[in-house]
């Protein structure tokens, strides 16, 4: 008799660690390289609507035939040699049973997805996995010598490589598919963020396998769909040893519906690509080694494993997952960022500031120490002798035959007055500071901003005044006019920006413009009201916002999941409205509580949640009868 059960499993399995996800609630989750966006709402109506008239007793189609052929037309490939799957790790594990199998080497080189070497040993093969290089890039040069020593070996690559972001040259590709005798799997799992094109490689090489997911471009993490190609041969072959039935009703209609809507899927790939370079500006100028990556993910690295342990758990209590992969080889102190929205790049943002100056004011409590035992360094934080970022390798590439629009470019470096990458002045041309002096007296404020992706000038007054709103679009300007009219301001908006991409860039920085036009109308704040608490019903609609100009930027948000992921019209998603209140409260330094609670369409959500706070800030805002103190019991409401 067996005292323990585990002891029936392969002994090389029992070695592995088992797969980890964290799933405590977080409010920006940048650990496993999910799309910022959801799925349009109208494409989730019509994959449910398919689902509902679906037979759900009977089985689904063998093989998807009818997702193959949309996947066989979207990239130009016979719809024979196109296999899906419950997501790219099935067919990734399919393929190892099939071509590699007991006692058969695999080639292949660290570090690379966790999960690769479990597969391996799974399928009864033996893992010969090339050791890291000192810069983490791929290690081309030796691939080629291990393939010259055994041709027929199979060879398992990620391009872009997860978790560093490299990619290889499609010509050094065919070159090793030249040497090559054996099968070449390749993981192009973060494809559509990377400007090299595999996909003619396959016309040439029938031995080339070109896995591809709907985890991240597609932005259905949660479906649980990849697929293949491969030489139609070959996948007949495959077929035969698939699991029957692996894909069922409701993963093959939510596929077909995203690829009905290519065009909205590659203007969000598009949008993640452009903010690549963001990012990795924003985490090197916060001391951090950035490597290049050519996925929507940046590898970044610290001194010591305990200062990486110490920064995650630092942006941990700001409510910032990011994943720790220092286990992995050649890793040590290193940790994985997705590349977040716009909210997530302000919050990531000001974590690590503050993060920073704490581990400051800590060193200068301690004199001569560099870092708290186990902590982050104080001094100079978490930095590396030397920062990395190879700009032109961050640069934003176009999908294949797509003109990469100008727009895209990265933005200036941030300035004193803007750490959001674009300066921003009064209208005469005084920094922030300067003009809040005056607001103080007028009650007014006037912003001019402009950055790479948009231009703002904004004037606001928290007193009657006339409503002039020129924004490149006709909901968002509606939303404007409701802020200003329920918040009883004066408020003259002019905005243009890339909206050939989306309209977030030009959301957020009239967010920004009109925190900061607040905060210079404030002034001081002396003797305002401070507290606003107000409810706003549109029909079905309810939302309630709570507002205390405290002097420090805070934003909370939730709204019916129903409603929080969709779309209000075609163009302008829910998630706007988020990221307008997000900038609003960062840069007008006050702290807003702001709840859609119930809802059954986007319009009426936005709405409510809009005139829920214009009326709060109207109340927040007046002056109290005779007096002209700062309403806190410190004294200031200053940041």
């Amino acid at each position: 008799m067996t005292a323990d059960p585990a002891g029936l499993v392969r002994p090389e399995l029992r070695r592995l660690g088992a797969y980890h996800l964290d799933r405590t609630p977080c409010r920006h989750k940048l650990d496993q390289n999910e799309s910022p966006f959801e799925l349009p709402r109208r494409l989730k109506q019509a994959a449910a609507a398919g689902l509902l008239a679906a037979k759900w007793g009977r089985y689904p189609d063998f093989h998807a035939d009818d997702l193959r052929r949309d996947l066989g037309a979207l990239h130009g490939w016979p719809w024979q040699g196109v296999l899906v799957g419950n997501g790219a790790n099935e067919l990734l594990d399919l393929c190892l049973a099939a071509l590699g199998g007991p006692g058969r080497e695999i080639l292949g080189a660290e570090p690379s997805f966790g999960l690769y070497r479990g597969f391996v040993l799974k399928s009864g093969g033996m893992p010969r996995f090339l050791p890291p290089r000192p810069d983490l890039r791929l290690p081309i040069a030796e691939l080629e010598n291990a393939v010259a020593e055994n041709p027929r070996r199979p060879l398992l690559l990620c391009s872009p490589n997860n978790p560093t972001g490299d990619a290889m040259p499609p010509e050094r590709l065919e070159r090793l598919l030249g040497m090559l005798a054996g099968p070449l799997l390749l993981d192009n799992a973060y494809g559509e963020f990377c400007r090299h094109d595999y996909r003619p490689l396959l016309d040439r090489h029938p031995h080339l396998v070109l896995l591809r997911t709907f985890s991240k471009a597609w932005s259905l993490a949660g479906i649980r769909l990849g697929y293949l190609l491969a030489d139609p041969r070959l996948v007949a072959e495959l077929l035969k040893v698939k699991l029957p039935y692996n894909l069922g009703h409701a993963t093959a209609l939510a596929g077909r519906a995203a690829l009905g809507a290519a065009a909205a899927a590659r203007r969000r790939i598009a949008v993640i690509v452009a903010r690549r370079p963001q990012w990795a500006e924003m985490l090197a100028s916060h001391g951090l080694e950035v490597f290049p990556s050519e996925a929507n993910f940046l590898l970044v690295r610290c001194p010591s494993p305990a200062a990486a342990q110490a920064l995650n758990s630092g942006l941990a209590e700001h409510g910032i997952r990011v994943r720790d992969v220092g286990s992995y080889p050649g890793l040590a102190g290193c940790l994985r960022v997705s590349v977040g929205n716009g909210a997530a790049l302000r919050a990531t943002r000001q974590a690590l500031s503050e993060l920073l100056r704490q581990a400051g004011q800590e060193g200068q409590a301690e004199p001569g120490a560099a870092a708290r035992p186990g902590g982050i360094a104080a001094q100079p934080a978490w930095t590396a002798e030397a920062t990395r970022v190879d700009s032109a390798a961050l640069q934003p590439v176009p999908d294949a035959g797509q003109e990469a629009p100008s727009a895209l470019s990265p933005p200036p470096a941030p300035s004193e007055t803007d750490a959001g990458g674009g300066a921003s002045r009064t209208a005469s041309g005084q920094t922030l500071p300067e003009s809040a002096a005056a607001g103080l007296a007028a009650r007014a404020g006037s912003i001019a901003r402009s950055t790479a992706e948009t231009r703002v000038r904004l004037d606001l007054s928290l007193g009657a005044g006339r409503h002039r709103i020129d924004v490149p679009d006709g909901f968002f300007a509606h939303m404007l006019e409701a802020l200003a009219v329920h918040g009883g301001f004066g408020l003259e908006i002019t905005a243009s920006g890339d909206t050939h991409v989306d309209l977030h860039h030009t959301v957020e920085d009239v967010g920004i413009a009109f925190g900061e036009a607040l905060a210079a109308a404030l002034g001081e704040r002396r003797g305002i009201v401070r507290f606003g608490t107000a409810y706003a019903p549109l029909d079905e609609a309810l939302a309630r916002a709570v507002v205390d100009l405290s002097g420090r930027g805070f934003f909370a948000y939730a709204a019916p999941p129903a409603v929080a992921a969709g779309w209000v019209t075609v163009d302008f998603p829910l998630s706007l409205v988020a990221d307008f209140f997000q900038a609003v409260a960062d840069r007008g330094r006050l702290t807003l509580h702001l709840e859609v609670l119930a809802a059954r369409n986007g319009h009426h959500a936005a709405e409510a949640a809009f005139k829920a706070v214009a009326l709060a800030l109207r109340q927040a805002v007046a002056l109290r009868a005779g007096a002209a103190e700062v309403p806190s019991t410190k004294g200031t409401l200053s940041a």
